[in-house]
């Protein structure tokens, strides 16, 4: 058969747009795919509010809006123990009877976290507490979404939200269509999202909520015993005052299920494994393969006017390109001390030991070890070494205990998700959304933390990710598509453009969009987002921008108010004028692909 190049151009182009007009169409929409083959769907996106006045459904359906939010508020729901507001409850069952009538997309918010006043006057020891023990008690009149009660660690605050669940699917039964819910938040934290209260409050900037009575009892949540009396910023090794090794897993030994290497952090585009076999000494060695100029490194809080010694085994992939220790001064700012480093290299092929010495300026208060090559190419590294001078001690510095209570402090919050999903399961059937705030905790962040014992003062411990134990890779592990979940990601604007780069082989710099698609489509999980709220036009235009790009099923702009609201906010207009532009685009371009791929 003789093949017409010019028609064969022409049919790969089409079936590139249209493979790019279908993928943004949600996983669980796959057995539709047939009927936008035989005719073109030009709005595969669910494009919808969260509603906090309720006052503009009429209008935002004509601008082309089809899905709400629905949230209940605990404490309005049950302002008493056991009492129900009734007033309330009718109020909220006419008001969605209206919106299934008109044919929205209800995704209900159980809302506890609104917590009525009387579960802490009745419960005292539900309350959060951080290491300091103080407990989480915000503003309920400024901060009434925060105010959330201690259900990770607490069975009785479990068992009075479950109570709470049971009545709304009560009021609420799922087989009448007109009080039928459409999706289900999962969150029950701070806004309804899954983390732990913030970081900063009381004045202190690295809060962790682990310290009550329930979260410090093994036998209630499963604490390890070498946690327990623990604090963060608490280093029990004898190297926190100079003496002994520095390094955490100098000889790369230690290796753990997430942090691949372990107490060690890429700085970017570079592939770091422990690696079996080959090491200097033990069984694994540091292999670090460069393509652009990234280091991998360890800060290590040292003391000013002191000598420190560096040494290490090294060795060259090819001969030609050097393999380099460095050991760098930075302030308590993390700003480096750049005129006093130190740097060792070798090109040497076989195993080499390198050595050197530093003496610290009057400012600094971390050394900065960094290990790379000069040039593209793969290096090797083992059994490092950092020492004051002269020092004789023989111990260790290892970080079992705050890596032990921060793998215990993210399953926690992992276990609170699964009971929440199976509690919602008892009663509802739907689809459940997971809602994760932002981009989460990346590794990169977690090694750094750890090794400065989570102190809360390392470059990496700004990270609110970090305290709310946002580790989505954690929380999705067993979790798929089939089970009827899909991933809710609040926040798709940010960051900024300019501030990532979804095109590059590091996650490090992706969007929280782009990075949450990565976890969710190898899992068959269909996802959804909403905005962090008094977002602009351009801000609106990037969110819907990455809804496309990343095959997001709907988004829900926060907030209904603000939509109408003027002062420089995106407004409802903006809105309906991107939904214009995508059906348009799709009902103009889908067609033309689908003539020329079925003449």
């Amino acid at each position: 058969m003789k093949v017409n190049p010019i028609r064969s151009i022409y049919t790969l182009i089409a079936l590139i747009t249209l493979v790019a007009f279908l993928l943004p169409a949600s996983p669980a929409a796959a057995g539709s795919a047939r009927r936008k083959l035989q005719g073109p769907d030009p709005m595969p996106f669910l494009f919808g509010v969260v509603s906090d006045t309720g006052a503009h459904y009429d209008e935002l359906w004509k601008l082309g809006l089809r899905a709400t939010t629905f949230e209940f508020q605990w404490k309005r729901y049950e302002p008493s123990e056991g009492v129900y507001d009734s007033a309330y409850i009718n109020h909220m069952r006419a008001k969605l009877a209206q919106l299934k009538a008109q044919g929205w997309y209800v995704q209900m918010v159980p809302g506890f976290h609104y917590a009525p006043d009387w579960v802490f006057q009745k419960y005292p020891n539900l309350y959060y507490l951080n290491q300091w023990g103080e407990k989480y008690n915000p503003d309920p009149l400024s901060k009434g979404d925060f105010r959330v009660i201690n259900a990770p660690f607490n069975p009785q605050a479990r068992q009075l939200i479950a109570g709470y669940l049971q009545r709304i699917f009560q009021d609420f039964p799922q087989n009448d269509p007109a009080t039928r819910f459409d999706a289900v938040r999962v969150g029950g934290g701070v806004q309804g999202e899954l983390r732990y209260p913030p970081s900063e409050y009381n004045g202190r900037a690295n809060n962790y909520w682990a310290f009550d009575a329930s979260a410090q009892d093994p036998a209630i949540s499963g604490i390890p015993a070498s946690v327990v009396g623990w604090r963060p910023g608490i280093d029990p090794n004898p190297g926190a005052t100079g003496k002994g090794q520095l390094l955490v897993n100098p000889g790369f030994e230690t290796t753990h299920a997430w942090y691949q290497p372990f107490a060690w952090t890429p700085d970017g585009e570079l592939l770091a494994e422990q690696v079996n076999g080959a090491a200097h000494s033990g069984s694994l060695s540091l292999r670090v393969t460069l393509e652009t100029a990234h280091r991998v490194h360890q800060f290590v809080r040292i003391e000013p006017g002191k000598t420190y010694e560096l040494s290490g085994w090294v060795k060259s992939g090819d001969g030609v390109g050097r393999a380099r220790l460095f050991a760098v001064p930075y302030d308590a700012s993390f700003q480096p001390l750049s005129a006093d480093f130190l740097k060792l290299e070798s090109a040497a092929k076989t195993w080499t030991r390198l050595s050197g010495s530093l003496a610290t300026p009057a400012a600094a208060r971390f050394l900065k070890i960094e290990l790379d090559g000069d040039r593209a190419g793969s290096f090797s590294f083992d059994d490092l070494s950092l020492r004051l001078q002269a020092s004789t001690a023989a111990g260790d510095r290892e970080v079992s205990v705050p890596t032990a209570f921060l793998d215990w402090y993210i399953q926690k919050m992992s276990e609170y998700q699964a009971w929440q999903i199976a509690e919602l399961r008892k009663y509802y059937s739907g689809e459940l959304h997971l809602v994760y705030a932002g981009k989460g905790l990346q590794t990169r962040q977690v090694t750094a933390a750890l090794v400065n014992d989570l102190r809360g003062d390392g470059w990496s411990e700004t990270s609110s990710a970090l305290y709310a134990a946002a580790d989505y890779s954690r929380h999705l592990q067993d979790l798929t598509g089939s089970q009827g979940l899909a991933v809710y990601l609040t926040g798709i604007e940010d960051p900024p453009a300019a501030q990532v780069n979804d095109t590059s082989y590091n996650p490090g710099e992706w969007s929280a969009a782009h990075w949450l698609a990565s976890l969710a489509r190898p899992r068959g999980l269909p996802l959804w987002a909403e905005n962090s709220g008094k977002d602009t036009p351009e801000e609106l235009a990037l969110a819907v921008q990455r809804l496309e790009i990343n095959g997001y099923r709907g988004l829900l702009w926060a907030t209904e108010s603000e939509l109408f609201a003027g002062s420089g906010y995106a407004t409802a207009q903006d809105y309906a004028n991107q939904i214009t532009r995508i059906a348009n685009t799709r009902r103009v371009f889908l067609p033309i692909a689908l003539r020329v791929i079925r003449p």
